[in-house]
């Protein structure tokens, strides 16, 4: 008779554990979807800052290059912001993000930022997270 009650008391314990099981097993996959989107979001950031700092870092003071016989290379300031303008006006940034971008005679460094809302870390509470992209490009010599 002992062995009939505890059989009837252990009923739905395996359900218990399906569903505690599932429930982890859905974290992790949220957490692999979330971390899929930031990382594929800073590549896509880290590409577009990477293009327009060299197209800045191509834009030389050709005048200046001239008189020097090749020896003094400098950027042209104006002609380098256009330049890193024009490529971040072709890529498809959202609105959200935020551009840094400073010109110097021999540098041009390019910060872009932007908040990533995850999906499914969203649901337990998780806002949107930050991500950025660094890149810097100074004219070759030689």
């Amino acid at each position: 008779m002992t062995r009939a009650r505890r059989n009837d008391d252990e009923r739905g314990q395996a359900s218990v554990l399906l569903i505690g099981v599932l429930m982890i097993g859905l974290m992790f996959v949220g957490l692999a979807v979330d971390g899929a989107r930031m990382f594929t979001a800073r590549r896509d950031l880290q590409s577009v800052a990477d293009s327009a700092a060299l197209a800045g870092a191509s834009s030389l003071d050709e005048a200046q290059y001239r008189a020097s016989a090749g020896l003094d290379v400098r950027l042209d300031p104006v002609a380098a912001r256009r330049a890193v303008d024009e490529v971040l006006s072709g890529s498809s940034l959202p609105a959200t993000v935020r551009v840094d971008v400073a010109v110097t005679d021999d540098r041009v460094d390019v910060r872009i930022a932007r908040p990533v809302r995850p999906l499914f870390l969203g649901l337990v509470g998780m806002g949107p997270q930050g991500i950025g992209a660094h890149a810097s490009a100074s004219p070759q010599t030689g």
